[in-house]
């Protein structure tokens, strides 16, 4: 029988290139990654949202199956296995709360030999430290990944995200975005700011982690070999080559003037300050925005 996985926790930012990560994981094969990228299943216990959850999943295994009748047969089987791992999910999510044998049977279900098995929910950079640390012990060997992302492009990605679901059509993601991102300056999208809060994500993740369990990545040096090889390394796989040059979720083009920019740099530069203290080095890209801030 083969030894237990690697269990991989991919916790964020959001907008830092975890769906990327997710492919990655996916076509590396001493990786064991279902199709469903986001599990949400320990932000959903702590929040009591297991209802939402397997209503919204639900939603989308309908929207799913009711394209594999019209679907060529590669595609049809890879909706298949999307339909199963839907129904393998929100069956999780109706079991008992705190069923770690059940997310695990979830996470490992159809694994032969594969090293890893994996997580990649960014929304779990906003747990608890206890939580965090409840997650450490669920199996032999845990491994967490968070990535940053220069605050200003994740805010300003983020907020082209949130506009392009809220617009009729294309020609409406700008004018959304420029209200989404007043209204954030005025204090409101709570959800927005607090999946930029690096601060706070690091604090809660390094008191409850040990620094074996921890990888923190750059987004501006992850689309790299040598960044790639770093994850392989830190999980114990072997290197393989990426695809470098393929962006995942890139989302709906939107501008940022130079005037938002600037609000947002001001915005911001507690995060970038933190960030730059704690880890001694940031991107040329954070220093440039950085040096915006205090001009």
């Amino acid at each position: 029988m083969a030894a237990d996985p690697t269990v991989l926790f991919c916790v964020g930012a959001t907008k830092a290139g975890t769906s990327w990560l997710f492919r990655f994981l996916q076509s590396h094969p001493q990786c064991h990654v279902r199709s469903i990228k986001e599990l949400h299943y320990f932000d959903a216990l702590d929040l009591d949202e297991r209802d939402w959850h397997r209503t919204y999943l639900q939603g989308q295994r309908r929207q799913a199956a009711e394209q594999i009748t019209d679907a060529k047969p590669a595609r049809r089987e890879k909706i298949a296995r999307e339909l199963a791992d839907h129904d393998d999910l929100i069956a999780l999510h109706r079991s008992e709360p705190e069923d770690i044998a059940g997310y695990l049977r979830y996470l490992k279900k159809g694994r032969t030999a594969e090293r890893v098995v994996a997580d990649v929910t960014p929304a779990y950079s906003l747990l608890s430290a206890q939580r965090l640390d409840k997650m450490t012990s669920i199996a032999r060997h845990v491994r967490f990944i968070y990535i940053m992302r220069d605050p200003v492009a994740r805010l300003w990605s983020h907020i082209r995200m949130n506009a392009a679901r809220r617009a009729r059509f294309p020609g409406e993601v700008q004018g959304r975005a420029n209200r989404i991102f007043w209204r954030y300056g005025r204090g409101k999208h709570p959800g927005i700011r607090a999946r930029g809060e690096y601060r706070a994500a690091l604090e809660r993740v390094t008191s409850a982690l040990k620094p074996t369990q921890l990888l923190v990545l750059f987004y501006e040096e992850l689309f790299t070999q040598a960044a790639v090889n770093l994850i392989c390394e830190f999980l114990g796989i072997e290197n393989r080559q990426a695809d470098l040059r393929v962006r995942v979720n890139t989302g709906p083009p939107a501008t940022m003037n130079d005037k938002q920019r600037q609000h947002a740099r001001d915005w911001l530069a507690d995060q970038y300050d933190y960030v730059q203290d704690t880890l001694d080095s940031v991107p040329d890209a954070w220093r440039a925005n950085m040096a915006g801030a205090m001009s």
